[in-house]
């Protein structure tokens, strides 16, 4: 790929050629375009795989010339160059399809392994096929799952910031696993950090450890999981539970690495991406504050968002029956599918922990019965009642199987669990039993709605 010609348009002559040599040093062959017009001439001429452009053209608009490249060829690289002023057009640049951005002023390490890794995207290895619906860890394959994975393919090769939006439950973790192995970076360090528990101070110690947030060196031997993750990825689950003050710390370091080029430390590993998640909308976090305004910008530039499980409809199925499977192999067990009465079920289930709560219900199944198929008596208290779908296609919710002997099954699969966890679950059944109203099952339980919010919380 290295002998592939890239396409450099900028229209400052000094720039122009300190670029072109620089690339050129390195191996690289470079065509030269001054305008935006002139650029998508040889854009069109010599079908370039890697764009380098100015976001500020004498020309045209430069978001308006990446939507051309985009539409001529979508799997373009566009890297733009832009100053540190004008942030929030290079983040409207990426969401028009740019693979990655530059803030001037930008080393020549910078620039050139930006391009080697846009170059190396073509070569990426997806450990994907679509029609069996397995990719990384994840599973599914259903129009919603697939658009998700090839938005993961798109954005990997990127070193831009990710944010991955989703309920809690639907799996981002896994979600930003997969962006970081795509490239085939399994090697390399993926760490993963929540503060939510923890106290501020805490938070401060286990993030940045020994990091002098002046000098970006370590003070004392001790890391922090930002210092693990150099060479590879973080991963910060639930970013706007970090503390606002370890908010600003993040944020200054991010700026300072940015404007200063410090992209590696003493050993040569690239300062890590970032990746973090958030369960709620992002822009509901910043107008509610619970994040900083300056942390936000620096950090929500790529987006992704992981479906909720009662949303992949009948794709629900093919992700029970192919856990099932794999949890059957590791349990040694001899299971092959669902029932065709816990199927209707689960396709109308509210799933409210996602496929946590599902990968959750099957181990727990997997493991305490042995049989061919999963059916209804296997199926926890609350379940079927829970179910509109068992209304509608007429099951008998006074059945035994829902009563006396169906309690007793039921009961006897709480046994050996701590009393915290059937605390738990017996109140999401209330909560499912009740329409999922929290208000309603609390009073029911009687008990304060804050008081279920905050034991649920904690699981």
């Amino acid at each position: 790929m290295k002998k592939q010609k890239l396409l450099l348009i900028e229209d400052t002559p000094t720039l122009q050629m300190i670029y072109q040599a620089n690339l050129a040093n390195a191996g690289y062959v470079v065509d030269v375009a001054s305008t935006g017009r002139e650029g998508l001439d040889l854009f069109r001429a010599n079908n370039n795989y890697v764009v380098i452009m100015d976001l500020f053209l004498p020309d045209m608009d430069g978001v308006a010339v990446i939507r051309q490249f985009m539409h001529n060829n979508p799997q373009s690289k566009i890297i733009v160059i832009t100053s540190n002023g004008s942030v929030n057009r290079a983040v409207e640049a990426m969401r028009a399809g740019a693979f990655d951005f530059l803030l001037k002023p930008f080393s020549d390490e910078r620039l050139l392994a930006t391009v080697a890794s846009a170059l190396a995207s073509f070569e990426s290895k997806a450990e994907v096929n679509l029609a069996t619906g397995n990719f990384y860890d994840i599973i599914g394959r259903g129009p919603l799952m697939q658009d998700m994975y090839r938005k993961i393919m798109r954005i990997a090769p990127s070193t831009a910031p990710v944010f991955v939006i989703g309920e809690r439950g639907v799996g981002k973790e896994a979600c930003a696993n997969a962006i970081h192995n795509h490239l085939g970076t399994e090697a390399r360090p993926f760490i993963s950090y929540s503060g939510g528990d923890l106290s501020p101070a805490v938070q401060d110690e286990t993030l940045f450890g020994g990091l002098d947030d002046l000098d970006l060196e370590l003070t004392n031997d001790e890391k922090g999981a930002l210092q693990k993750a150099y060479g590879g990825t973080l991963y910060i689950s639930e970013v706007s539970e970090l503390d606002p003050f370890v908010q600003s710390k993040l944020a200054v370091f991010l700026r300072k690495v940015s404007q200063n080029n410090q992209y590696f430390d003493n050993a040569g590993n690239h300062f890590p991406r970032i990746i973090c998640s958030t369960s709620t909308d992002p822009y509901v976090l910043l107008e509610t504050r619970k994040i900083r305004e300056d942390l936000f910008y620096q950090l929500h530039i790529l987006t992704i968002n992981v479906p909720a499980l009662r949303d992949i409809g009948d794709d629900i199925i093919f992700v029970a029956e192919e856990m099932l499977k794999r949890l059957s192999k590791s349990e040694q067990k001899t299971y092959v599918g669902l029932s065709a009465e816990v199927a209707d079920l689960f396709l109308s289930h509210s799933w409210p922990r996602n496929i946590n709560q599902l990968r959750n219900l099957i181990h727990k199944i997997v493991a305490s019965y042995d049989a061919s198929l999963v059916d209804i008596d296997m199926l926890p208290i609350g379940f079927a009642s829970d179910s509109k779908r068992a209304i509608d296609i007429g099951m008998d919710l006074d059945d035994e199987r829902f009563t006396v002997k169906r309690n007793t099954i039921a009961i006897q699969q709480l046994v050996g669990l701590q009393l915290d966890e059937v605390e738990r679950e017996f109140i999401d059944a209330t909560i499912h039993a009740h329409g999922g109203s929290i208000p309603k099952a609390a009073e029911i339980l009687g008990l304060a709605p804050s008081t279920i919010y905050r034991k649920r919380s904690k699981s």
